[in-house]
């Protein structure tokens, strides 16, 4: 499967070329347009293969990810999928090493392929000042994925004992068992509140960390909770 990002940097989309029998996991209402010869199967949660099902989608809506994913397999040669995320930023291609997997904040995963599942892992209270939800998507197995951000897509390697602040909301993922602590940035709530500085993330390394140069838009609880099983 060969991949390529058009109308970079502000507008991007993923096009996917397919032969025979390939595959990729895409988040739902991603495509844009596709060639005829797809099958396509809409599966709970977000993995290719193995454990799925409603346990499954509840793991990914909680990740904050869609509870359902579609995936399409072509049934013909050389057919290719267009697929977009619904924020206007970079896509970014990221080969994943099982033994060097990824955390992924919630909204930057778009696609994966076959080879490479996301499982939920607890966050915890620092976990939700981190990316606003008690859940991360940590990735499984090796494989290709495809992340978005809003804004563009910054990549630092942070040496061993070496520190990096992140603004909760910048965050799109960071490297399995890479240590983080939520701080805040002024010395109180108030200060916190009308210098619009929240909470902010630090960063210890080794690792590698990936931000975006735009938050996210604030669309309250009720609408967020709404969109994840929509």
């Amino acid at each position: 499967m060969k991949h390529a990002v058009v109308h970079a940097p502000a507008f991007s989309a993923l096009r996917l070329d397919f032969e025979l029998g390939e595959a990729i996991l895409a988040q739902p209402g991603s495509m844009q347009a596709m060639t005829p010869g797809f099958d396509v199967e809409v599966r709970m949660g977000m993995q290719m293969s193995g454990r799925r099902g409603l346990l499954g989608g509840m793991r990914s809506m909680f990740g904050g990810e869609s509870l359902f994913t579609v995936l399409y397999r072509s049934k013909r040669e050389a057919q290719h999928l267009m697929l977009a995320p619904e924020q206007m930023g970079e896509i970014r291609m990221v080969e994943v090493a099982a033994d060097a997997g990824l955390v992924l904040a919630r909204g930057a995963f778009l696609a994966a392929t076959p080879s490479l599942s996301l499982a939920l892992q607890y966050g915890g209270i620092h976990g939700m000042l981190a990316t606003r939800g008690l859940f991360f998507l940590r990735t499984e197995g090796a494989g290709t994925l495809f992340m978005s951000s809003y804004g563009g897509l910054v990549e630092q390697q942070l040496g061993p004992d070496e520190r990096f602040v992140v603004d909760n909301r910048n965050i799109v993922c960071f490297s399995q068992g890479m240590t983080f602590e939520s701080v805040m940035l002024t010395k109180s709530l108030k200060s916190s509140f009308f210098s619009g500085e929240g909470f902010t993330v630090r960063f210890n390394g080794p690792g590698r960390l990936i931000w975006q140069t735009r938050a996210r838009p604030t669309i309250g609880w009720l609408r967020g909770l709404l969109q994840t099983v929509t």
